[in-house]
């Protein structure tokens, strides 16, 4: 029973993680696209009207992608809840590095380097 929850579980976080990239990679591909768009239209000395319409859609593009990719994290936050639950405790299915944990920082301690004076507790 365990080898088949851990084998889902190796299933699950494989595809997770490619929708994970796929998204990530739409993403930039959005972006280079919403970067050449007014690039080409500078180029071609077009007046800033030209192409407004599409640039906007380019750009509601990549806001959604980003509204995706945030649904995609968020579930896989609930996965990681759904593994404890199904008693695969804190196993690491995928590959790359994992974010840090959380903690709060002395202002200015960041990289040997001072705070701004307005970030200065008085």
């Amino acid at each position: 029973m365990l080898n088949q929850r851990v084998s889902a579980a190796k299933k699950i976080a494989t595809e997770l993680h490619r929708a994970e990239d796929a998204i990530d990679e739409t993403m930039i591909r959005i972006a280079q696209l919403a970067a050449t768009l007014p690039a080409a239209r500078r180029e071609t000395n077009m007046s800033a009207i030209v192409g407004q319409d599409a640039m906007a859609k380019v750009a509601n593009a990549l806001a959604a992608a980003g509204e995706v990719r945030q649904l995609l994290t968020d579930a896989h936050m609930a996965l990681t809840v759904t593994q404890k639950e199904v008693g695969l405790g804190a196993r690491m299915f995928g590959a790359g590095v994992k974010p840090p944990e959380a903690r709060l920082v002395d202002p200015g301690s960041n990289d040997g380097a001072a705070a701004p004076a307005f970030a200065r507790a008085s």
